[in-house]
């Protein structure tokens, strides 16, 4: 039986690096009583409840759900729906990844795992979370407006983009249009109540590939920060422990190294400190699930 996928795990990707990319967006009516067993997709999804009533359990709480509401789906969050019996929900779906993946999967049904399958979750296709966050439940207050912008890039049930090149181009830049949109109103980054300090810190630290813990700590006590009052603070902002933060940031960029340049695997280890290629790998291999190798040819551009 497969562990459900913790995003306590997920490397995090910054917003200069990720380039988002729909697979499919569509339109799903539940039936009278419908409903799905836990399972994790392997992409990110944005739910909009057309009609109906019904429910998500996610992250441990129920969430009602009618029409106007609005859901975010992290890669990796494990989640299930239901329906009622006297008005079914309908609910409009766009599926994407923050960046490209190459996975082996030939139908939408394969992008999903089911916890409680003999199968294990194959962490390496999950797709990477951004350092940002997003609301995951809201209701909105325009819905045709919502959905006039899902209108223009559905795509054909069971098939994953378009129907040719040019309307695949189409139907993605259509999406992007509207993930804009969507994050302006639910990205939480653009709360009026952050620390502009951690803010400041943070702006620093995705400039410097050689930025460690210990350096955060002492740019945190310059600005008069203490390390208590800076631990708080830090983890308000970006949901993570400076540690955790550190160590997932640093695992992105071996990721987009093994992904994007021509570094040997020896000279990746080196260039982030490893002691040895074996130090790294065994590292590697128990966050992401793959040896850096392995990565490499699943993930290579």
């Amino acid at each position: 039986m497969s562990v459900p996928y913790s995003n306590e795990k997920q490397a995090l990707i910054y917003p200069t690096a990720f380039h988002p990319y729909l697979l499919f967006a569509q339109k799903y009516e539940f039936f009278p009583g419908e409903y799905t067993f836990d399972r994790i997709g392997y992409m990110n999804a944005i739910i909009i409840v057309e009609a109906g009533e019904g429910g998500l359990h996610m992250d441990g709480q129920d969430f009602l759900m009618k029409e106007g509401s609005l859901v975010y789906i992290p890669a990796g969050k494990v989640h299930r729906w239901w329906t009622g019996l006297i008005s079914p929900l309908v609910y409009r779906t766009a599926y994407f990844d923050w960046t490209p993946r190459q996975r082996p999967f030939k139908s939408q049904s394969e992008f999903f795992h089911v916890p409680s399958r003999t199968s294990s979750l194959q962490e390496a296709y999950v797709d990477e979370a951004p350092a940002m966050r997003i609301e995951s439940v809201l209701q909105v207050t325009n819905l045709p407006l919502w959905l006039s912008y899902h209108n223009r890039f559905l795509t054909v049930p069971g098939r994953i983009g378009g129907s040719d090149m040019e309307d695949a181009i189409r139907i993605r830049g259509e999406f992007q249009v509207f993930l804009s949109f969507f994050l302006s109103n639910t990205s939480k980054d653009s709360s009026s109540n952050a620390d502009p300090r951690i803010r400041e810190l943070l702006k620093i630290v995705s400039n410097r590939a050689d930025f460690d813990e210990q350096e955060l700590f002492r740019c945190a006590a310059e600005i008069g920060l203490k390390r208590s009052r800076f631990y708080t603070l830090f983890r308000k902002e970006t949901g993570f422990s400076p540690k955790h933060y550190m160590a997932h940031r640093r695992l992105n960029r071996i990721q987009c190294d093994l992904k994007q340049s021509n570094l040997s695997i020896t000279e990746i280890a080196e260039k982030y400190g490893y002691s040895s290629i074996h130090v790294l790998s065994k590292n590697f291999r128990k966050h992401i699930g793959l040896t850096p190798s392995e990565y490499r040819r699943l993930n290579r551009m």
